[in-house]
C-alpha cells in the first residue's frame, strides 16, 4: 500500500510539472507572436512613409516640370486677357485666287550685296540680311520666320490652298526681289511676308501688320493689299491675343515695290523683349499664330 501511494505522489508531481511547463511555453509562445506581429507592422508603417516621401517627391518633380511647360502658356493667357478685341474691317475685296506664297524673312546667311529699292530707283539696299536674335532665348528670327510659314502652309493647305514658299531651306540666299518675283510669276492672290521685330526700347512689344504705301510702285496693288492686311491682322490679334501696333504703310521695302501681287508682312512680335520672345520661340504659340493667319486668310475666299 505504501508503494502504492508513493508511487501515485510521484505521477502526480511529474503530470503538474508537464502542465506548467506547457503553461510556461504557451506564454512565451504567445509573446513571441505578439513581437513578430509588431516588429512586422512598424516595418510596414517605415515602408508607407518612405513610399510617401518618394510619392511627394515625384509629385514635387512633376510639378515642377508641369510649371515650366506651361510658363508659356500661362504668360500668353495672361497677356491675351489684358489686351481688347479689335473691330472687324468690313472686307473690300476677295482673293482672286487659291494661290499663297508665303515668304519666311531672312536666312542663316546675310547677303549684303545691294538692289535697288524699287524699280527705276537709285536708292539701294541688302539683298537680304540676318534679321533680328532672340534677347533671352537667343533663337534667331530666320527659325522662327521658318516655323511658323511652314505650319501656316500646313493649315492652309488643310483649306483648300495651293501654297508656294519662296524658300524651305534657311541656308538658301535669295534676294528681296527675287522672292517677289516668285509672287509675280505664280500669279499670287496674295504674298504674306512672315517675320519678327525688334527695338533698342526693351519694353516694345505687340504686333504690327505693314503694307505698301500708295506709290507710283504699287498703286496697282495697294487697296487690295491694305483691305487683306487689315482683315487678317484683325484676326490675328484677336485670336492670339497681341498688343495691337496697328497696321503700317511702308514705301521704302523692296519686297513691296517689286511686287505685282497683293503683299503684305506680318510682325509678329518684339525678340528684343525677353517676354515675346519665349512665346515666339514656344512651338505651341508659333503654331498659334499660323492658325490664326490661315483662319484670316480663309475668310477673304470668295
Amino acid at each position: 500500500m505504501y508503494n502504492y501511494k508513493k508511487i501515485r505522489v510521484i505521477l502526480l508531481c511529474i503530470l503538474l510539472s508537464v502542465v506548467f511547463s506547457a503553461c510556461g511555453n504557451g506564454a512565451s509562445s504567445e509573446k513571441d507572436v505578439k513581437l513578430v506581429g509588431t516588429t512586422k507592422s512598424d516595418t510596414s508603417q517605415s515602408d508607407t512613409k518612405e513610399e510617401q516621401v518618394k510619392k511627394q517627391e515625384i509629385n514635387n518633380s512633376n510639378n515642377q516640370k508641369e510649371s515650366t511647360k506651361t510658363e508659356v502658356n500661362k504668360t500668353v493667357k495672361a497677356s491675351s486677357s489684358l489686351e481688347q478685341k479689335v473691330a472687324m474691317p468690313k472686307i473690300e475685296y476677295k482673293l482672286s485666287n487659291k494661290i499663297i506664297v508665303l515668304d519666311p524673312g531672312h536666312a542663316a546667311k546675310a547677303d549684303l550685296d545691294k538692289e535697288p529699292m524699287a524699280p527705276n530707283s537709285k536708292t539701294l539696299k541688302y539683298k537680304q540680311t540676318g534679321g533680328a536674335e532672340g534677347v533671352s532665348t537667343k533663337t534667331p528670327e530666320y527659325k522662327i520666320n521658318m516655323n511658323v510659314a511652314l505650319k501656316l502652309k500646313n493649315y492652309l493647305e488643310q483649306k483648300g490652298f495651293k501654297v508656294i514658299m519662296t524658300k524651305t531651306d534657311n541656308n538658301k540666299t535669295i534676294s528681296n526681289i527675287e522672292r517677289a518675283e516668285i509672287g509675280n510669276e505664280a500669279g499670287a492672290a496674295l504674298v504674306i511676308r512672315i517675320h519678327a521685330d525688334s527695338s533698342d526700347n526693351k519694353s516694345a512689344r505687340g504686333a504690327s501688320m505693314l503694307v505698301p504705301s500708295n506709290n507710283e510702285n504699287t498703286k496697282g496693288i495697294y487697296k487690295q493689299s491694305k483691305s487683306f492686311g487689315q482683315a487678317i491682322f484683325a484676326t490675328l490679334i484677336n485670336e492670339v491675343g497681341m498688343k495691337d501696333r496697328g497696321v503700317i504703310e511702308r514705301s521704302d521695302m523692296t519686297g513691296f515695290n517689286w511686287s505685282k501681287v497683293p503683299v503684305i508682312l506680318v510682325e509678329m512680335g518684339f525678340l528684343s523683349n525677353s517676354e515675346e520672345d519665349k512665346m515666339l520661340s514656344d512651338q505651341g504659340y508659333q503654331d498659334k499664330i499660323a492658325k490664326a493667319i490661315a483662319k484670316g486668310v480663309a475668310a477673304l475666299e470668295k
